[in-house]
């Protein structure tokens, strides 16, 4: 009994492991041989919680078919569903080893809390609340206290002088 158990349970790992990269695009070209995947043309592309469009997406693999690195360019698209962050710019970098997310070229950022952000680069690790932006100048626009206390002034109804 007990062995049966261990090996679901180790089947069950292995499954909750596994992820995968689901692509759509125009034209896709693929060399096993390096672990390069080339996707062209209304490139559509998710894994985990991430939706990725643009024109263009390089993704490369690891020894053991990880994700290593994707590139995107061109009118470059990412929307991040379980944190509502949403982040375009003309290129972006996915790098799996630290799970981090640069957008260069016009980027911009915003996320569920109503926080704006506008500069020529953005890093948001993906995995934790932490973004950086470079670049002159860097506009952000910081949604400040909740909507609960905003309703609670309105409904007092005091005036702002």
């Amino acid at each position: 009994m007990g062995l049966i158990i261990w090996v679901v349970m180790s089947l069950s790992s292995i499954v909750f492991a596994q992820k995968e990269l689901v692509v759509s695009s125009s034209q896709q070209r693929i060399d096993y041989a390096k672990g390069i995947l080339f996707y062209k043309g209304k490139v559509k592309a998710t894994w985990e919680d991430l939706l990725l469009l643009s024109d263009e997406m390089e993704v490369y693999l690891t020894k053991d078919n990880d994700l290593k690195e994707i590139i995107a360019k061109g009118n470059v698209s990412i929307t991040q569903g379980n944190k509502k962050r949403q982040a375009t710019g003309q290129m972006a970098t996915y790098t799996g080893e630290d799970n981090k997310l640069i957008i260069q070229g016009n980027a911009h950022y915003h996320d569920e809390r109503g926080n704006d952000l506008l500069a020529e680069k953005i890093t948001v690790w993906i995995g934790i609340e932490k973004l950086e932006a470079e670049g002159t100048p860097v506009q952000a626009t910081y949604a400040l206290g909740s909507l609960r206390e905003e309703e609670e002034v309105d409904s007092q109804g005091g005036e702002s002088q």
